[in-house]
């Protein structure tokens, strides 16, 4: 009995050895081609402050606040290059007091803050984790005496996953906090803005 047994397993086993491997058993084995390179971070956003996967630091000069933010994703980096634009405020020629952050969100965590003390936005800086292909942020804000935010609003999301973002305050309106949340499944991080009008004081 024993002896069958032993010749039955050596039978199916010369027939694996004829039949070679399968198909699918190549294509588990296939190698998947590499993804494409990144563009350089230019190309993807010409005049863009970081490349992919870089620290940031952005300040407004003088009494300018940050007024337009610009954004290009590449799923290869599964980051973001940025660039941002700026404006004055009538009758502010320089802010006198500046605070920096510490940072405003963890890597894979919610993001939620608004600059406090009728202050304004006059700057960004940014790190990136490869291993949790996020961003982590701290923001500058700004102000002087007398002035006094209102007619808070909180925009809708300004990017779509893994898509180009473009937003530009309105004339009348000025930047004042920064939202969002990130997607572990796109690797990217949708944002939304904190919005104002502003008054000095007495006006």
């Amino acid at each position: 009995m024993a002896s069958a047994r032993a010749w039955i397993v050596t039978a199916v086993l010369l027939v694996c050895l004829l039949a070679g491997p399968s198909d699918g058993w190549f294509r588990r084995r296939r190698r998947r081609s590499p993804p494409p390179p990144c563009p350089s971070y230019t190309s993807a956003l010409p005049g863009a402050i970081n490349s992919w996967d870089q620290t940031f630091t952005f300040e407004c000069p003088g009494g300018q606040v940050v007024s337009n933010i610009r954004s290009a994703h590449y799923s290869t980096a599964e980051d973001r290059v940025w660039r941002f634009e700026r404006k004055s405020v009538p009758g502010v020629s320089s802010f006198p007091e500046h605070f920096w952050t510490p940072w405003v969100n963890d890597f894979d965590g919610v993001m939620d803050f608004t600059c406090p003390f009728n202050s304004l936005v006059t700057g960004f800086k940014s790190e990136h984790s490869n291993s949790q292909e996020d961003r982590r942020w701290k923001v500058q804000c700004s102000k002087t005496a007398g002035m006094v935010t209102y007619n808070h609003a909180l925009t809708p999301y300004q990017n779509d996953w893994d898509a180009a973002m473009d937003y530009t305050t309105a004339q009348d309106y000025y930047l004042r906090g920064i939202h969002g949340y990130q997607s572990d499944h796109h690797g990217d991080r949708r944002y939304r803005f904190d919005i104002c009008k502003l008054r000095m004081d007495g006006c």
